[in-house]
């Protein structure tokens, strides 16, 4: 399909921003969908991988790679099931790192984020 393309992170952050760009043409500019927000955990976790000390282990980091779309699909479900409001929305699609993705899972309401925690969302990699 993508071949040598796909592992190059600008080839994936242009596609990504293709899916940003199509998700939101559907929807208020300051209401990103969940999916944008999947897409985002999903970016800033791969990246993060590749800045990871796991490069040393092919294996595991490839177990851990294997994993993502799971949980990118689960951060969807819980944001759409228990209506993550705008604002938290735009806050999670805009984070630069993991740090930021996780201070803004902080605006979450208390039930929202035990949704979150049910949804099985492991955390990103440090």
């Amino acid at each position: 399909m993508l071949g040598a393309e796909a592992e190059n992170p600008l080839v994936v952050r242009a596609l990504l921003v293709l899916v940003f760009v199509a998700g939101g043409c559907k929807r208020n500019a300051d209401a990103p969908p969940c999916g944008a927000v999947g897409a985002t955990f999903f970016a800033l976790t791969k990246d993060g991988l590749s800045h990871a000390t796991l490069d040393t282990d092919h294996d595991l980091r490839r177990a851990v790679e294997d994993q993502l779309p799971a949980m990118r699909d689960s951060i969807v479900h819980a944001c759409t099931e228990s209506k993550w409001s705008a604002a938290v929305r735009k806050c999670l699609v805009e984070a630069k790192d993991h740090v930021a993705f996780q201070a803004c899972e902080q605006q979450l309401t208390d039930a929202q984020r035990q949704a979150l925690d049910r949804s099985g969302e492991p955390q990103a990699p440090q």
